[in-house]
């Protein structure tokens, strides 16, 4: 069974593997993000993409990692975020302070770490159509990464078919 120090080294390349497969349907269904994205390299939309998805798993850790390994879990996801980009762990020390700094002025979570991603990937002020995009946005992110410390999920479904 895995435990979260390793779901911590895998959480980039997962992050990564998301992106790439989240990309159709979520500008299929999107079709302001489309837009926003035509104008962005590929490189950029799994860039910011991979940090908001690391930031919202590193959110969730307080919770649902054991407090023993906390510290660990943060350097092996720091490390693993080093040997992909360099400047990821500045973009991620952005994105918490973002998040942070929205929710302290009453924005709810979803809709902060959606305005971060949309603020980035546009790189100017968002009209009110694509700022419409951060709650539906941040909820996906959420959702994704809402159990990845939970180490028996997997084994409670696995039981279940038996």
């Amino acid at each position: 069974m895995p435990s979260q120090l390793d779901q911590a080294r895998l959480l980039v390349p997962a992050a990564q593997k998301l992106a790439a497969s989240a990309y159709s349907p979520l500008t299929q269904q999107y079709p302001e993000l489309a837009v926003i994205i035509q104008d962005a390299s590929d490189n950029r939309w799994e860039f910011f993409f991979v940090i908001a998805s690391i930031g919202v798993a590193l959110l969730l850790a307080p919770v649902q990692v054991e407090a023993e390994v906390q510290s660990q879990v943060c350097d092996a996801v720091e490390g693993a975020l080093e040997t992909w980009r360099p400047q990821g762990y500045l973009a991620l020390k952005d994105f918490f302070e973002f998040v942070r700094r929205h929710q302290d002025g009453k924005v709810e979570m979803p809709a902060a770490i959606g305005a971060w991603v949309v603020l980035n990937l546009k790189q100017a002020k968002p009209s009110e159509e694509e700022i419409a995009l951060a709650w539906p946005l941040g909820l996906f992110f959420l959702h994704s990464f809402k159990g990845w410390w939970d180490l028996t999920s997997e084994t409670d479904a696995s039981d279940d078919n038996s």
